[in-house]
């Protein structure tokens, strides 16, 4: 696939790791394009013979990567195109680049993502069971996001599969990992999948809180099905609140481990609790949401 001059110049920006998420898109929100960041950047006292050298070799590592893309069927989607997912792009930190696998189809009137822990049991495999089945009615207009492990992600993509959900499955490193047959199985039974990182990135710091955000970003609330003390269900919440997304926690009577962190999710007040899927749809407002686009950002008009 052919890039216009400014997406290439934005792929380039995005393989810069020694600027957070954060920076890249105050750089580029400050510099108007991509392309400027990188003139400026040659401008700065700072322009060192280490700086062209990094530049050259970003610059280098970005044709890499388109080359990468098209050998693999992989498609990148740009934080200016039209079809960026609008929830996602308003957030502080979004990615200047998704690369996806299957047809990105974020952008429907409700989006939500169902999360927890890697070892749910038979409880947290029905409330997500419970949940989907009583989405079921609103699917054709709606986003089922999920990571790829195993316990609640996997019960919420195959679950959410097998009822005809679009999903969406959020991967931490880069298409050109290779996971174990059960996780690739995962995978490639998503609508579709998608990672901010390059081909060949592995693992690296903050690898899954990185990953948690643009699931969170897609999504317009965040359940948690089940979780136990010191689950990364944490991260998730954590972020819904930093994106003022709505974050709901099942509430279970008979606490053990497996499901105490729910319970001091509603306790803290860092979440809405629920004791059934009902529950769901009377305490989260959910507006019909008429989407005014323009060729950069999406607007949201609630009436």
């Amino acid at each position: 696939m052919d890039y216009t001059d400014e997406e290439f110049y934005m792929l380039a920006l995005s393989l810069m790791d020694e600027f957070t998420a954060y920076q890249k898109v105050k750089m580029l929100e400050e510099k108007g394009s991509a392309e400027a960041v990188f003139l400026d950047l040659g401008k700065t006292e700072l322009y060192t013979h280490h700086r062209r050298q990094q530049i050259q070799n970003v610059i280098k590592n970005a044709d890499m990567e388109c080359e990468l893309m098209a050998k693999n069927n992989i498609h990148a989607i740009f934080a200016k195109n039209i079809e960026f997912p609008f929830r996602l792009r308003n957030c502080p930190d979004y990615p200047l680049v998704l690369f996806h696998k299957g047809k990105l189809d974020a952008n429907r009137r409700y989006a939500l993502s169902i999360v927890g822990s890697r070892k749910a049991d038979k409880r947290g495999e029905r409330r997500v069971c419970e949940m989907l089945d009583y989405l079921t009615p609103y699917k054709d207009n709606m986003v089922i996001v999920a990571g790829v492990a195993s316990g609640i992600d996997a019960m919420v993509l195959n679950h959410a599969q097998s009822l005809g959900f679009y999903t969406i499955c959020v991967i931490p490193h880069g298409f050109g990992h290779r996971y174990d047959c059960n996780v690739e199985k995962r995978i490639n039974s998503a609508s579709c999948v998608v990672s901010e990182n390059r081909f060949h990135f592995g693992y690296g710091d903050r690898i899954y809180e990185q990953r948690n955000r643009i699931i969170v970003g897609l999504s317009d609330a965040v359940v948690v099905a089940q979780a136990k003390d010191g689950n990364g269900a944490g991260l998730y919440v954590g972020k819904a609140l930093d994106y003022n997304r709505d974050s709901f926690a099942f509430v279970y009577p008979n606490e053990n481990s497996q499901n105490e962190k729910c319970n001091l999710f509603v306790a803290d007040d860092q979440a809405i609790g629920l004791n059934s899927a009902e529950d769901f749809f009377e305490k989260m407002i959910w507006p019909y949401l008429f989407i005014i686009r323009n060729s950069y950002f999406i607007i949201i008009e609630v009436y």
